[in-house]
């Protein structure tokens, strides 16, 4: 699934128990759990855990996502790569993903788009993986309309090509400058030539 089909899915309010992040551009892979959290939790007080294998056990983590007392209320998980929990805690951990908790979401996240294992086999049966590589050139100028129109401004599509040209090695430079930008102009909805041309 590519990443705008599943913000496209959160804006409608359906949050999915179990997401899995495939790709390195850790800018998206933030993005991305910012806007899972946001319709996730809405108003409620944010409670996130990241949890990586290197630093707690399989036993750890399988706990860490099955405990749920009397008067929890909503848990987001993030675990980033799974395929290093191993053994019964790796099986723990796809029986979970195949039958999630309610009130929790889990975010598996893994940099290596090429990596192949059993382990990802069996769980882009139990779920679609989000696809947050870095994107090509023709999606960058997709990504900086979009980054414009969250921030209330629009832009005509020249001015798009221009800042893609100067800033669309990353959609993380590109969102920086973007920011930029907006703070510039201020409470104009309407980005202009000479607004670029500064930059």
């Amino acid at each position: 699934m590519i990443i705008k089909d599943a913000i496209n899915d959160l804006k409608t309010g359906s949050v999915f128990p179990i997401y899995y992040l495939k790709g390195g551009d850790q800018f998206l892979q933030s993005f991305f759990i910012q806007k899972v959290s946001e319709t996730f939790f809405g108003d409620l007080p944010e409670e996130k855990t990241l949890m990586l294998p290197d630093d707690m056990k399989g036993k750890e983590i399988i706990s860490q996502l099955i405990i749920s007392d009397l008067f929890a209320g909503k848990k987001l998980f993030i675990l980033r790569n799974p395929d290093q929990v191993k053994g019964k805690p790796g099986a723990d951990l796809l029986a979970y993903c195949r039958s999630p908790m309610e009130n929790h979401v889990l975010i598996l996240v893994h940099d290596d788009w090429t990596a192949r294992s059993s382990f990802f086999t069996k769980l882009e049966t139990i779920t679609d993986l989000v696809d947050v590589q870095t994107p090509f050139l023709q999606d960058m100028r997709k990504w900086a309309n979009y980054l414009f129109k969250e921030r209330g401004k629009s832009v005509h599509a020249g001015l798009v090509d221009i800042l893609v040209n100067i800033a669309g090695d990353s959609v993380a430079h590109l969102d920086n400058e973007v920011e930029k930008i907006c703070l510039l102009i201020g409470d104009r909805t309407r980005i202009e030539a000479q607004d670029i041309e500064r930059f």
